[in-house]
């Protein structure tokens, strides 16, 4: 199916967040430069914890703390383009479910030696007017973006929430969301707007119409924070639709000068299973087939499923999908896992494809538990987890944690200089305010 994607003036939608901003608000600013200083998180900056598994090493420490009681900090970091040390980080704070508020940014060009002092962030910004609010980049800001040879561009796409109300007073009731895409000539420090994905009839994006129910309800879409080279050129990334997931694939027009979008058929699930399947994570095997990682979750089936993650395989480029299936071990032994997000990563050494997220030894509930969180190389010929290679990152301790610790919001990435994986996480349920939670840095050295 042949998408368009219509330009529109971005500007007027980052004009109208500054404008409220600027003219003030009953909610206290939250920052880095009013956090106060905890003693007993004082005393845990700079100390390191590590423990052994098959893969290899992986290390714990603090990296950020919470700004104030009841109140988490929250990061998403990456390389700043497909090449170089310039790194950025994003940090929001959250103080109700999924609502992340007062965004500061800073950048590194030594691979995070040295950092820029923390700066409110634009757009990440929540903004509110009227009778609505909206926020760019969510849930928590930017992906670095795929860097696409034919074309000499980073593709970046993202998602645009608009709230009923101010969803820090009433939460995420009545969010909708819409994906836009932009590209970068100069390895992701500026941007040109591309403009919104159609994959249905509906009205026009409109900057004045965001709440236009007849907006609202078509080409609905949730982008996560992946996208990668599609197989035979282009780029792909999946998102979350009306009824599933489908997987957007992007090719170069040099004549029209612009990206010509397809869309892929609906992924979805039966209802007696598993409630959705959302989430998605992309990965291209060694054989060439396309693999589509997605959430799901057991609550609200009759009788109750066992909790499963799960995942389709494309052997078309992405177009058509095998219908869901659940995540096993390579010796065929399926495992309960929560309805969290994992996520894929091939390393640059090793060439090995690796899964990250959480594995439960009990029976899950929904949600819960959202521990232990693993990683674990993938054998790519079924695919499934290759048992004896489980490695946990982390998990529920009583010394540390309440039993309701999640360890299920995470970024990973490769350090282009020593190929170690970083990760960085904010465990919610840490304390007995679930949304009390600090950012912990996780490195996990490999044995190659």
């Amino acid at each position: 199916m042949l998408l368009r994607v219509e330009p529109f003036a971005l500007t007027l939608v980052l004009a109208l967040v500054a404008l409220v901003l600027a003219r003030g608000d009953a909610q206290e600013v939250i920052s880095r430069a009013t956090a106060i200083k905890v003693p007993e998180l004082e005393a845990e900056l700079g100390k390191v914890y590590t423990r052994e598994g098959p893969l290899g090493t992986v290390s714990r420490q603090l990296y950020l703390p919470y700004p104030r009681p009841n109140v988490s900090s929250v990061i998403t970091t990456d390389y700043e383009g497909h090449e170089g040390l310039r790194r950025f980080e994003v940090v929001t704070y959250q103080v109700f479910d999924d609502v992340y508020q007062d965004a500061e940014r800073r950048y590194s060009d030594d691979n995070g030696r040295t950092w820029t002092d923390w700066a409110p962030d634009p757009e990440v910004a929540l903004g509110t007017a009227g009778d609505y609010s909206l926020q760019r980049f969510v849930p928590t800001g930017p992906s670095r973006g795929c860097y696409d040879p034919k074309s000499g561009l980073m593709v970046q796409p993202y998602s645009l929430a608009t709230f009923e109300g101010d969803p820090r007073k009433i939460g995420l009731r009545g969010t909708n969301y819409h994906t836009f895409i932009r590209t970068s000539a100069d390895n992701g420090r500026t941007w040109t707007e591309a403009g919104m994905v159609r994959y249905q009839d509906g009205p026009e994006y409109d900057p004045a119409r965001l709440r236009d129910p007849a907006f609202m309800n078509s080409n609905y879409a949730v982008y996560y924070f992946h996208i990668i080279p599609a197989p035979g050129g282009g780029v792909m990334f999946p998102a979350d639709t009306q009824g599933g997931v489908r997987v957007f694939r992007g090719r170069w027009d040099p004549a029209q000068g612009r990206y010509q979008w397809t869309v892929s058929e609906l992924v979805s699930i039966s209802p007696q299973v598993s409630g959705y399947v959302c989430e998605p994570w992309l990965a291209v095997l060694r054989d060439g087939r396309i693999l589509l990682d997605m959430r799901g979750t057991n609550y609200g089936t009759q009788p109750k499923a066992p909790g499963r993650h799960w995942y389709s395989l494309s052997t078309d480029g992405g177009q058509t999908w095998t219908e869901p299936t659940d995540w096993r071990y390579d010796d065929g032994e399926q495992f309960f896992s929560p309805a969290t997000m994992a996520k894929l990563l091939r390393h640059s050494q090793t060439g090995k494809l690796y899964w990250f997220g959480n594995i439960s030894p009990v029976q899950t509930d929904g949600n819960s538990p959202r521990y232990p969180f693993y990683v674990a190389e993938v054998d790519e010929s079924k695919p499934a987890l290759k048992r004896d290679t489980l490695t946990v990152i982390d998990d529920y301790d009583p010394a540390r944690h309440t039993p309701a610790v999640q360890f299920s919001n995470f970024y990973v990435f490769e350090n282009r200089e020593t190929h170690e994986f970083e990760i960085y996480l904010s465990p919610y349920g840490q304390y007995a305010n679930v949304y009390q939670a600090s950012v912990y840095k996780y490195v996990i050295t490999l044995r190659q």
